[in-house]
């Protein structure tokens, strides 16, 4: 199971550094695209489409697994820790199982969608013809693997006696690093 954790782990921290670099390529691209449509009158034909079609859904879907990677996601425990250790370790079980359920729900569908855009090769036709299919793929690549976490986070659930020290929120999965550390 560490071998899985740490492919898993090298895996979302790359995908965050991806969508890290989509971003800073987003703002460069509208940058100059303001800066020509301005200082040139000329703007960057094609931005609307790339930035809404590439850029923000790398930046929205790829760090996905990152964020439960760190445990960073949004919980809520008002009752949680008014019961024993072993309903609370039922609870973190039986939320692992919605979560993987609905991210691999998500992930399939969504692999399903980018493999028919990718048949009929599609594209957007605005001031230039804006090939979309590539940026489809973003979508499942961070969907699966945010549900490959949530079933490695289901198995640590189950098995390991440090459960808790695992799966709570904000803390982290690498040793007590945080911040840039753990990039």
């Amino acid at each position: 199971m560490a071998l899985l954790e740490r492919i898993l782990g090298v895996a979302a921290r790359l995908l965050v550094w991806a969508a890290g670099a989509f971003l800073l390529a987003m703002a460069l691209h509208v940058c100059l695209d303001v800066a020509m449509k301005y200082f040139l009158n000329k703007p960057i034909p094609g931005t609307a489409e790339i930035v809404a079609r590439y850029y923000m859904l790398a930046a929205v879907f790829l760090p996905l697994a990152f964020v439960e990677l760190r445990n960073s996601g949004i919980a809520v425990d008002l009752f949680y820790n008014m019961f024993a250790p072993r309903w609370r370790r039922a609870m973190v079980a039986l939320s692992y199982v919605g979560q993987m359920s609905f991210f691999s729900l998500l992930a399939y569908q969504s692999s399903l969608d980018a493999l028919k855009s990718y048949d009929k090769q599609e594209y957007i036709d605005g001031q230039i013809v804006v090939y979309i299919w590539p940026a489809t793929f973003f979508l499942p690549i961070g969907l699966w693997l945010v549900a490959a976490m949530s079933l490695l986070r289901l198995a640590q659930t189950l098995i390991r006696s440090d459960w808790e020290v695992v799966t709570t929120h904000s803390v982290p999965l690498d040793g007590g690093q945080t911040g840039k550390e753990a990039l």
